[in-house]
């Protein structure tokens, strides 16, 4: 019998889950005896029965230890690459060698509803956009007189694809000097900067409401940055410089240090080469994708620790749970 998601009914699997297979994902945890497939469509974790969970769950860990190619990791969870597929491991992760390119170039195969989720909390646009300057105009360049605000800009090719996300995308939800959603006129994307203030990481904009310079705060910013990198980045360019991005992100520690390293030379995107823009796009997109995981899991995990109750009292569990780990 086909399984279906309890969310959203898109077809899962029948039968016990074999291990990963392309496009598709499974989450386990070894310790706690958790397995989950993740629906394709909508992204949320559905439990597999319990029955079913026994050779799954060895087969998992197996897999991760002896095949894995680790694509991101956070505090409690590892994102795995095991042959055309991927693993989600709850837990430290076990040592596995890194192959070939950290990311994988999974940071551009989004799902269906990715930007959805991402955008989700961002304000509606209002009617007509943020358009104050008629930046709709003149393929994107807005009235005669803002021509001169693109003569400098690296991004003057992309005009009219930068002018089409922020006359419909606030770069956040609030500009802190007028209080409405912080409006960016499509030129000023150039020189938007990741500064600190008292030691938290912000990022600079003049908002186009109100013509302040203000800081917001990265996480407020980040799903409007992600998408003005994504239109001034090429296909060509993410082929190009994917590999020398990953490993600036290496040398530096991973995105936390790479933007620390801009906040503190406080250089402007408009001032970055292609290859450390894509860099930052990597790293905003890998935070963003950390959190979501995080947010899935926990969600997850307290529906499945009711639906389990105890299961370390399942007799056989506990030398189950010693096998997989290796600890026997």
């Amino acid at each position: 019998m086909v399984r279906t998601c309890v969310y959203c009914g898109e077809e899962l699997s029948s039968g016990t889950p074999e291990g990963p297979v392309d496009g598709r994902r499974l989450a386990f945890d070894p310790r706690k005896g958790r397995l989950w497939e993740v629906c394709p469509a909508c992204r949320r974790w559905n439990a597999v029965p319990l029955a079913l969970r026994w050779e799954a769950l060895e087969a998992c860990e197996r897999a991760v230890r002896d095949q894995g190619r680790i694509l991101m990791e956070t505090e409690n969870l590892a994102l795995v690459r095991v042959g055309p597929g991927e693993l989600i491991r709850v837990g430290r992760s076990p040592r596995i060698e890194f192959a070939g390119w950290r990311y994988g170039g999974r940071a551009w195969r989004r799902p269906r509803s990715f930007w959805a989720r991402v955008l989700g909390g961002l304000p509606p646009p209002p009617v007509g956009g943020y358009d104050p300057y008629g930046l709709q105009g003149m393929g994107g360049m807005g009235e005669p007189g803002h021509l001169e605000d693109w003569t400098a800009s690296p991004f003057v090719e992309r005009a009219q694809a930068l002018t089409t996300v922020f006359a419909s995308v606030p770069l956040a939800p609030r500009c802190p000097g007028c209080g409405r959603p912080l409006a960016l006129a499509p030129w000023e994307f150039q020189n938007i900067r990741f500064r600190r203030s008292h030691r938290e990481l912000v990022v600079t904009a003049r908002c186009a409401l109100c013509g302040e310079a203000v800081a917001a705060d990265l996480p407020e910013v980040r799903p409007g940055l992600r998408l003005g990198l994504s239109v001034t980045t090429s296909p060509e360019e993410e082929r190009r410089w994917a590999e020398a991005a990953a490993g600036v992100l290496d040398e530096v520690g991973g995105g936390v240090g790479l933007v620390s390293e801009l906040a503190r030379a406080e250089t402007s995107l408009g001032e970055l080469d292609p290859r450390d823009r894509l860099a930052v796009w990597i790293a905003l997109d890998e935070a963003a994708e950390a959190e979501a995981l995080e947010r899935e899991w926990r969600e997850a995990e307290e529906i499945t620790s009711i639906m389990d109750g105890e299961l370390t009292e399942v007799p056989g569990f506990e030398r189950f749970r010693r096998r997989v780990l290796g600890l026997d």
